[in-house]
């Protein structure tokens, strides 16, 4: 009643042109963000300060939090959940993050998946993101058909291949994982709108990651006329834009600064959410694959197709190396002894952080799988230099093998 009446309330939050007054003391008591504010707010001689509420706060979420912190209630309906959790994750009130996370990851369909695994604070739960990750997966040759997914930005790759041998034997993930491994590169040095409006074309390395074909050296086995032709365009593409940047940055008016305590976005910590792999990928026909990524916290749809790289006349090559993602070994490890026996690879102890190792294990590359052997009766590991013993790493196996 003290609050709705504003006796001796001493803050005040502004959302969406609304002022809503409160007690700071109980406020902060459920919010660590709005502790800090007050915190610093301190030796303000103000008696009521105002806080303005930007960006992704919604009035009505942002009283119902009010109402908790007075109450220790939260009474929402379902369409409620998605705006209160956006809010409670910017004001850092973690009990209600914890539980509406788990409610909306509990109620996923294959309308709201994606729109839920990209919201800010899903991810910092690793329980919740692996069961969002699970159920795209599981879905999503029909969450490709949903409005959510049509409307993302979508990159658009081709992979050129040297045979059509090698297009067909290829694995739509791992394809997927190189090229979304790119764009992340890519994504460091350009504008995300630069890479969306245009095709990129790419080929694969002597370090088995995929490389932009405007870099591919002249003369090469691989520059082809198709490739030329992507230069040349790349070339004319690089100039348009840079024209672009110039006149908008020629154009622009006299900034205007504005002191006043907001709260917004945290824009580094989105930026490091959400961010290193592909969640799911499909293969919607022949050579045509389509995957489902995060890009400084922004979903990405992935459009990768597997193209022929062959000037007329010249001939294909008839044992292709294909694009096979290797089998994890049981355990992580360092300074282990490595060696070629009968064409598999014989890893022999090593170091985890904690101690040195006895296991033994065996990797074959015609099956792609690790086999563990009897372990050793001592524990090895960094011994070799001291020793003088020698340790002969396998030569021969590539990081994507071979047919």
């Amino acid at each position: 009643m003290m609050r709705k009446n504003r006796t001796f309330c001493d803050v005040v939050l502004q959302v969406e042109s609304s002022d809503i007054p409160a007690h700071r003391v109980v406020l902060a008591s459920v919010s660590s963000h709005l502790m800090e504010l007050f915190q610093a707010d301190t030796d303000s001689k103000e008696s009521i300060i105002s806080y303005k509420l930007n960006g992704v706060f919604e009035k009505h979420a942002v009283e119902k939090l009010v109402d908790y912190a007075y109450t220790s209630r939260l009474e929402l309906d379902p369409d409620e959940v998605k705006s209160v959790f956006i809010a409670a994750n910017q004001l850092k009130i973690d009990r209600v993050v914890k539980v509406l996370g788990a409610h909306l990851v509990n109620n996923l369909n294959i309308e709201n998946a994606i729109d839920i695994r990209a919201l800010h604070g899903i991810s910092k739960d690793k329980s919740l993101v692996a069961k969002v990750d699970a159920f795209i997966s599981e879905n999503f040759n029909e969450i490709v058909k949903t409005t959510s997914f049509l409307s993302l930005p979508c990159v658009q790759i081709e992979v050129l291949s040297q045979s059509e041998a090698e297009m067909k034997m290829v694995s739509g993930n791992s394809v997927c994982q190189l090229a979304f491994d790119w764009l992340t590169r890519a994504n460091e040095e350009n504008c995300f709108q630069d890479l969306i409006e245009k095709t990129h074309m790419l080929y694969l390395a002597l370090d088995n990651s995929l490389q932009d074909c405007s870099e591919l050296p002249n003369g090469d086995i691989g520059d082809t006329e198709l490739v030329q032709d992507y230069k040349r365009l790349s070339r004319a593409t690089a100039v348009a834009i840079g024209k672009k940047k110039k006149k908008a940055l020629a154009a622009a008016k006299p900034r205007i600064i504005m002191y006043s305590r907001n709260i917004s976005c945290n824009s580094e910590e989105l930026e490091t959410e959400n961010n290193g792999r592909i969640i799911a990928a499909t293969e919607l026909k022949d050579l045509m694959l389509l995957g489902l990524g995060f890009l400084s916290s922004r979903p990405v749809c992935l459009s990768v197709m597997l193209r022929l790289n062959t000037n007329s006349g010249q001939n294909e090559i008839t044992e292709p190396e294909l694009y096979r993602e290797l089998a994890s070994m049981a355990s992580v490890k360092c300074g282990a002894g490595c060696a070629n026996l009968n064409g598999c690879l014989l890893v022999c102890g090593g170091y985890d952080r904690g101690e040195c190792l006895r296991s033994v294990e065996l990797y074959s590359p015609a099956n792609n799988e690790w086999r563990a052997l009897a372990p050793m009766l001592e524990a090895r590991g960094r011994d070799y230099e001291n020793r003088g013993e020698v340790h002969i790493v396998a030569t021969g196996l590539p990081m994507y093998c071979g047919a």
